[in-house]
């Protein structure tokens, strides 16, 4: 029902009769997550790890709060752990792509996402993240092509604007182009020489 404050009140009175239950406390944990209570969520997942440290998914969901509190690295060794207990923790693949795509680690992120694709091929959203990811990284790829080719050439304006313009399907073209046009200007040199 969503309601998630009221929930969180339940298994606060649910731990008061059974401390040592880890289900309890990676519950509250979650609804802490919805919640947007990412200290207080990573807490109760210590709490459950606590108890019973071979969990994956609280080993994920302590990821995800620790994501959302920034400390990606943290977050990252925690989707790591999980995927030790359970390599095919499809969640753990998911929110560790996302991470290391965050984190601009895009060649990782796209394995993270073929490893989710591995296990489920139907999985649309892997699918549509991994795109996304290897579009970032193409894009990025031609942003410091451009820097490198600023040293010999003027660039023009359209290769430029593909990058300031999130111009996805144009990325290709562009870095084909930039280039040709490169090699250009780097045979002219040689030849003057």
């Amino acid at each position: 029902m969503r309601k998630f404050d009221e929930a969180i009140a339940c298994y606060d009175k649910a731990l008061e009769l059974s401390p040592g239950d880890p289900v309890i406390w990676r519950r509250k944990g979650f609804a802490l997550l919805k919640l947007g209570r990412y200290d207080e969520a990573a807490a109760s997942f210590d709490q459950a790890l606590a108890i019973d440290p071979v969990n994956a998914t609280a080993w994920q969901r302590k990821g995800y709060a620790l994501a959302c509190l920034g400390e990606h690295e943290d977050a990252v060794a925690c989707c790591d752990t999980a995927l030790t207990l359970d390599p095919r923790h499809i969640l753990a693949w998911q929110s560790r792509g996302w991470l290391l795509g965050v984190m601009c680690r895009y060649d990782e992120a796209v394995d993270c996402y073929e490893a989710v694709l591995a296990i489920d091929p139907d999985r649309r959203s892997a699918a549509w993240h991994r795109e996304r990811v290897r579009e970032r990284r193409d894009l990025e790829a031609l942003a410091a092509e451009i820097r490198e080719a600023e040293r010999f050439i003027e660039v023009p304006a359209c290769i430029r604007e593909v990058v300031t313009e999130r111009d996805y399907g144009n990325v290709g073209l562009a870095r084909a182009v930039l280039r040709e046009l490169v090699g250009r200007a780097e045979a002219v040199a040689v030849h003057r020489s």
